[in-house]
């Protein structure tokens, strides 16, 4: 049977094999799906500080006469964290490890957050 929420993420892992997990979340950090279900707390501690970056760089952005902030990337030492903005409420949260190719596993990412957004 057909999961809508966590195909997505399960297909992205598969697409993309320097993904070390992803989590569809509030913007708290409260998880609704993630992928694998052993990465939780560090998907969680992630997402509950990349839903901070979002709205604080939205608001910034929306008082500034410009369009609200949709994805974050924050790179580190030994990999990078993707946000992308779902709706109003929701994120996708993607960690990747240091040998990413960002920008591919954005792409892949961004087809998530589209098949997540069309589910809720």
């Amino acid at each position: 049977m057909a999961d809508p929420l966590n195909d997505p993420l399960s297909k992205l892992i598969a697409r993309c094999p320097t993904v070390k997990g992803a989590a569809f979340t509030d913007l708290d950090g409260e998880d609704i799906a993630l992928q694998p279900k052993d990465a939780r707390e560090t998907l969680r501690l992630c997402a509950a500080y990349n839903g901070i970056a979002l709205r604080r760089l939205s608001t910034a952005e929306q008082e500034a006469g410009r369009a609200g902030v949709r994805r974050v990337v924050v790179r580190g030492r030994d990999g990078a964290v993707l946000s992308l903005k779902i709706g109003d409420e929701y994120q996708l949260v993607v960690q990747v490890d240091d040998n990413a190719q960002v920008g591919a596993v954005m792409s892949a990412a961004r087809a998530a957050a589209r098949s997540l957004e069309s589910a809720i």
